[in-house]
């Protein structure tokens, strides 16, 4: 180390001082550690870091990884944009456990990075497919850029099965029914592993009868149920009426869940046709699922707290045409507030058929 001239004397001073506690006043203690897992190095550097900058267990195994593979940044980088703008270095090398090593244990070593640099072509190509898959599909690929977990099982099947594009609907069944179960909203490395394993099992595929063998991934009434009672605002709900609307979304315009009989009418008094019991019930149906629809955000001021009724009747035959097809609407139904919960079962019915059906 190159010290000015200036301060050498001050630093041997230091050096003199650091010296004497270390050799001559022994006031360093230490504990030798044998048999010591990666991962629990990673989480004692990790709390002895905690004074200093703190680091994501994430950026502690990109240094292991360029240690291995010194340009593994940049490679990543150039994957890293375009579509894939927004996902993270996390996400390839949660994708390189996933083909090559233990999800679980989430250890990256040096057979790892050597098999995934080895690799890197196919790896990338995986990912390309994954995109191209997705689009036959209608679906952005960036929709995922904060929730790519559920991906890295597609990934796994097309990296190993080169035939995967002769199964989209079951592929499309397992992203679909993930996203609308909320399958990896806890234990996300375990379940990794599950769908790892059971793709195995499968001859690398993923089939609808792989799905239905699984508690968590097959389709019931139960499930059904508890997708349509989701309420608006929440992910499953937005999640739900993007999916249902595939075929007529514009991804140039911006959607938002809004209320086909809308909020502000349960908030006045009740109808006089019915009970208050069934008010109380009406009230806490408006927020769910078949109360609900995709409006595109530039028509949400035209509707505002417009009845059902109203809104509809100021369409022409054309837009009335296309509102009840996007919006879901059954047919010869009452649009009137106070049929709303004979319009609430028919709706909810119509739903339930068009869920099962993306579900496979």
């Amino acid at each position: 180390m190159n010290v000015p001239a200036d301060s050498k004397d001050y630093a041997r001073n230091i050096l003199g001082i650091l010296c004497k506690k270390v050799f001559d006043e022994k006031i360093i203690r230490y504990t030798e550690i044998t048999d010591m897992k990666q991962d629990d190095a990673l989480e004692m550097f990790v709390r002895f870091n905690s004074g200093g900058k703190p680091l994501k267990k994430s950026e502690i195994t990109m240094s292991i990884l360029e240690a291995y593979w010194p340009s593994a940044k940049v490679e990543f980088g150039k994957i890293l944009t375009d579509s894939y703008t927004g996902f993270e270095a996390d996400f390839i090398i949660r994708s390189a456990l996933m083909l090559y090593g233990d999800v679980v244990k989430s250890n990256i070593n040096r057979s790892i990075v050597d098999t995934l640099k080895k690799d890197w072509s196919k790896f990338r190509k995986a990912l390309i497919d994954l995109e191209k898959l997705l689009m036959q599909m209608k679906i952005d690929i960036n929709r995922f850029s904060n929730s790519w977990n559920v991906l890295l099982p597609i990934i796994y099947y097309i990296y190993y099965n080169s035939e995967y594009s002769k199964n989209i609907k079951a592929i499309q069944a397992y992203l679909l029914r993930a996203i609308f179960f909320t399958y990896f909203q806890s234990g996300t490395t375990g379940k990794l592993q599950q769908m790892k394993s059971n793709i195995n099992s499968f001859d690398y595929e993923i089939t609808i009868e792989m799905l239905n063998q699984m508690n968590e991934l097959r389709v019931t009434d139960g499930k059904i149920e508890d997708v349509l009672n989701s309420e608006k605002g929440s992910r499953v709900a937005g999640e739900v009426l993007y999916y249902l609307g595939l075929k007529w979304i514009n991804k140039s315009f911006k959607y938002e869940q809004d209320h086909l009989h809308p909020e502000s009418r349960f908030d006045a008094a009740k109808p006089v046709s019915i009970t208050m019991d069934q008010w109380k019930i009406w009230r806490g149906m408006r927020n769910r699922l078949p109360n609900l629809y995709y409006l595109e955000g530039r028509s949400n001021g035209s509707k505002n707290d417009m009845r059902l009724i109203d809104y509809f009747d100021e369409m022409n035959d054309e837009q009335k045409a296309l509102f009840i097809s996007q919006a879901m609407i059954p047919n010869d139904i009452s649009l009137e507030f106070e049929d709303f919960s004979k319009f609430y079962e028919a709706r909810k019915n119509l739903l339930v058929n068009k869920i099962k059906e993306l579900l496979g």
